[in-house]
């Protein structure tokens, strides 16, 4: 089975890069630009992307501290179906455009969804193996 989704817009870097620490523009389609309105209220939202330049080369185990994992237990980004998700702080909102912080994808990135981060969104105590912060 297979998906199709719409872009609702693209993000906008000043360089290609992916760091989370610089603020990027979030281009809505003009023909979404009402589907914003209240979101300037929220401190933080997820980001929802296509990452359009990612090829899943089918190995669904990667290396990890010298020990086999499985992709769906990893943040990379080969993935069957390359979807990135991030939470980010929202700057400020000029009609169609967000100016968010906190978002790693590279400049023209496709957008599928934004949803306002909540309570549902937080999670007080989390379990997170010993091998998953090692680099």
């Amino acid at each position: 089975m297979s998906v199709c989704f719409k872009y609702i817009g693209y993000i906008k870097r000043k360089d290609n890069s992916a760091s989370r620490h610089e603020i990027v523009e979030v281009h809505v389609n003009k023909e979404y630009e009402d589907g914003l309105t209240g979101i300037e209220e929220f401190s933080h939202l997820i980001l929802v992307y296509h990452l359009h330049l990612v090829n899943f080369d089918g190995r669904l185990l990667r290396e990890r501290e010298n020990r086999q994992i499985g992709i769906f237990a990893t943040r990379s980004q080969h993935r069957p179906n390359p979807i990135g998700i991030s939470v980010c702080e929202l700057i400020k909102r000029e009609n169609n455009i967000l100016y968010v912080k906190g978002v790693n994808a590279y400049n023209g990135t496709p957008v599928l969804d934004i949803k306002p981060y909540d309570e549902w969104d937080r999670i007080e105590k989390i379990r997170v193996p010993s091998w998953h912060n090692a680099r």
